[in-house]
């Protein structure tokens, strides 16, 4: 099986899409799929045209967009292939997307072969305005590509351990709170950012790190995969308040989870039920801190977190990813002869009817 996921020019670390798509097709690669991440082309509407030449030429058994993407941006291009040719799609976001990118999702829904959603509540969401999608689209979880590293030591109990992008409306604003009152009640505790940060909002990050100059807060940042990995690996506790709160989608849950840490997060109207019994859910700083300090002080609620954690965690790896992208293509593909084992037998049947009718002339 030849099969191109199709992005746009992402640059790591410069697109969350991006990023899935690569670890994507690195798994389907040891899967034994022969996978192309395509970044190139001109995915104007006008462009879009010889982009599908080639993919024809190629001889591609699935052409797979991924959308949204920085690649992409705001053209078109992808909305046009997904008309121009068979395809899978992949709708990473739906539901947060302004009125109009909502609407540049319907072509999407008029040809793919099969749409892929990332969320329960992203599917239902699209259902809604989609209905005919229904058999035709299921869910896939995304998967952090930050590796689980072993540890046979102890994990620190004196961090508490942030991780994702370093940039508005992450909730770092209540990460600094919970350090604000770290201080104020003299505990000997440190809270750990972990995280990237995009060019754009490099400003936004040093006023962040002027405002927490005398907060105890240990910055990294812009570190490699493997090294994230290595910190996650003796930490304890992660601290994620997400403004929207968690939710399937979240990859820097997923490594949290993966990591074995007892993870304390929000709630939100995407949060799945399921995940209740794997976090702590706490609204604000005040409630975050109470709850940091009940799993210092109770080992064994600690240890059940972190089993519950690492079963969440295994639904998520890349090789079930990939196993179930595998299962789509198949489903496609047999779908596909089919169509074309029927589309033969009306061939031959009106080839036959045809004969006759010369005969009785």
């Amino acid at each position: 099986m030849k099969v191109a996921l199709v992005t746009g020019p992402c640059p790591p670390g410069g697109c969350g899409v991006g990023d899935y798509t690569m670890c994507l097709g690195n798994a389907l690669n040891v899967s034994g799929i022969e996978t192309h991440v395509i970044t190139s082309g001109d995915w104007s509407l006008r462009g879009v045209f010889k982009v599908s030449r080639r993919f024809q030429e190629q001889k591609f058994d699935i052409v797979h967009i991924e959308y949204p993407t920085v690649g992409f941006g705001a053209k078109l291009g992808p909305q046009g292939l997904s008309l121009l040719q068979s395809c899978v799609v992949t709708i990473h976001e739906a539901s947060q997307r302004h009125i109009l990118r909502k609407l540049s999702l319907f072509p999407f829904t008029v040809r793919a072969e099969h749409i892929i959603f990332t969320s329960r509540f992203e599917r239902r969401f699209a259902m809604r305005w989609a209905p005919w999608i229904a058999r035709a689209s299921s869910v896939i979880p995304v998967g952090s590509n930050i590796g689980v590293v072993s540890n046979n030591g102890s994990r620190a109990l004196s961090e508490v351990v942030y991780f994702g992008l370093i940039a508005p409306r992450k909730g770092l604003e209540q990460v600094l709170e919970l350090s604000m009152l770290i201080k104020s009640a003299g505990l000997p505790l440190t809270v750990r950012i972990i995280g990237k940060v995009p060019p754009k909002y490099a400003d936004f990050h040093e006023r962040l790190r002027s405002q927490s100059a005398t907060l105890p807060i240990i910055w990294n940042h812009d570190l490699g995969e493997e090294q994230i990995a290595k910190m996650l690996a003796v930490s304890s506790i992660a601290y994620l308040p997400y403004p929207d709160g968690a939710s399937e989608r979240r990859a820097t849950l997923k490594a949290m989870l993966q990591g074995g840490l007892a993870v304390i997060t929000t709630r939100g109207p995407h949060t799945p039920r399921d995940l209740a019994s794997v976090v702590k859910f706490c609204q604000s700083a005040e409630e975050a801190l109470a709850a940091v300090c009940s799993l210092i002080g109770s080992p064994e609620e600690r240890s059940k977190m972190v089993v519950k954690a690492v079963q969440y965690g295994r639904g998520c790896t890349w090789e079930r990813i990939a196993k179930l992208h595998l299962e789509v293509y198949d489903s496609v593909l047999r779908k596909r002869s089919s169509r074309s084992i029927i589309q033969d037998e009306n061939t031959k049947r009106l080839a036959r009817l045809g004969s006759k009718s010369d005969v009785d002339i």
